[in-house]
């Protein structure tokens, strides 16, 4: 090993050895600094960063967690809400029977029909309309007891609009014609996915 001799140093006045002594220390202290202190600065301040943004994500899940109880509760009654009203729409069997009923209701309430339609379904997401273009004609107590009975059936049954005429006093009476649609609903159910179709291999003309 090299001897290093600093008998040199002895030559100089002590305010030069003291300029010199200081000037190795901010040397070290800068090369110190600069590839040692700065590069473990940034990775620490990199470390708060994450450490922040774990902690907002830990905070927003504890809140989400603490909201989940109460958005099961909520979809439990969603669902039941769900299946009650799927019980009140007839199934596509039960759509003839729904409409004997509906003309015994305007029968009983004596009324007579001048039209009584089924229209064409009309398909929505889950579930269809079935429209029925009436035409009663009866007393204005009459219709109004008939209308009253549709909407008390256990069957979902709106009546949109109508329409009254043909206003006249029979044995002192009034009555009237009323056009009206009615619209019950009908569940949809999710067809079941098709098969794939093979492929027929092709012969191989020889």
């Amino acid at each position: 090993m090299a001897d290093f001799n600093f008998d040199f140093l002895h030559s100089y006045s002590p305010l030069k050895r003291a300029l010199m002594l200081f000037g190795i220390i901010a040397l070290i202290t800068g090369v110190f600094i600069y590839f040692i202190y700065m590069p473990k600065l940034q990775e620490l301040k990199k470390l708060e960063r994450k450490l922040k943004k774990a902690q907002v994500k830990l905070h927003q899940t504890q809140q989400i967690a603490s909201q989940l109880p109460k958005l099961e509760a909520e979809i439990e009654k969603l669902n039941l809400a769900f299946k009650k009203a799927l019980n009140k729409l007839p199934d596509n069997k039960e759509i003839p029977s729904l409409l004997l009923k509906i003309t015994k209701l305007g029968k009983d309430a004596k009324l007579t029909f001048n039209l009584f339609q089924p229209l064409k379904t009309r398909n929505k997401e889950f579930y269809a309309e079935v429209p029925i273009d009436i035409e009663v004609q009866g007393s204005y107590h009459a219709v109004g007891r008939f209308f009253s009975q549709i909407c008390t059936m256990p069957r979902i049954i709106n009546i949109p609009s109508y329409k009254l005429g043909n206003y006249k006093q029979v044995k002192g009476e009034d009555m009237l014609k009323t056009r009206f649609q009615a619209v019950t609903y009908t569940f949809i159910d999710a067809p079941p996915p098709e098969k794939g179709k093979k492929k027929k291999k092709r012969k191989k003309k020889r």
